[in-house]
């Protein structure tokens, strides 16, 4: 094995992963992953590895995931559950969870498919609950400096900061269908996953 595999707690976790990581070769276009290749099935999970390509450069690189479980209700296609545990990402930070709220929730408003828009909504709505996980039942309304992993969200923090208050991410989650209700409304997708629509 190459590298460490990422500690994900989906395979839409790691997609998401890849939709918000800058390529290592030119630190511009973010990277564009085919299909999952299951390498190794253990008691701790499933070692899947990604091969992606730059949206930018074009450069390809392959990357590993440690999955929980058996990626059974992914495989057949079902609406994707990012995270089901209440502990915070450990590969993505508050900051690209905010990003990817933002990517795909404009995606949805340019969506024409009003399924396809309702799986984009559910899947920024997630992301917008993903970045709350971060904030401490505290007073304070910015989540603790452990929440930023990456320059780019430390810099975005330091220039606009309201971006991330809490009360500003709570009030958004508010103005979404609960998550039952969306899951309620959309179809299982068959053919097109979901990781594939923004090709």
């Amino acid at each position: 094995m190459p590298e460490k595999p990422l500690v994900a707690h989906s395979l839409a976790e790691a997609y998401l992963y890849l939709m918000a990581t800058p390529c290592a070769s030119c630190g511009q276009g973010l990277l564009k992953g085919s299909d999952a290749r299951v390498v190794s099935k253990r008691e701790e999970g499933v070692t899947v590895t990604i091969a992606a390509t730059c949206a930018a450069c074009h450069a390809d690189t392959t990357k590993w995931f440690l999955l929980p479980g058996d990626l059974t209700s992914e495989e057949k296609g079902e609406t994707a559950i990012v995270n089901p545990t209440d502990e915070p990402s450990g590969i993505l930070d508050v900051g690209q969870w905010i990003m990817l709220f933002r990517m795909i929730t404009e995606a949805a408003a340019k969506e024409t498919d009003k399924t396809e828009a309702r799986h984009l909504g559910i899947e920024a709505a997630q992301c917008l609950e993903e970045a709350l996980k971060f904030y401490d039942d505290v007073d304070s309304d910015l989540p603790p400096s452990e929440a930023f992993f990456t320059d780019a969200s430390r810099n975005r923090l330091r220039e606009a900061p309201e971006q991330f208050s809490k009360r500003r991410l709570i009030d958004l989650r508010a103005k979404l269908p609960s998550m039952a209700a969306m899951r309620a409304s959309v179809s299982v997708r068959k053919k097109k996953r979901w990781w594939r629509r923004r090709e």
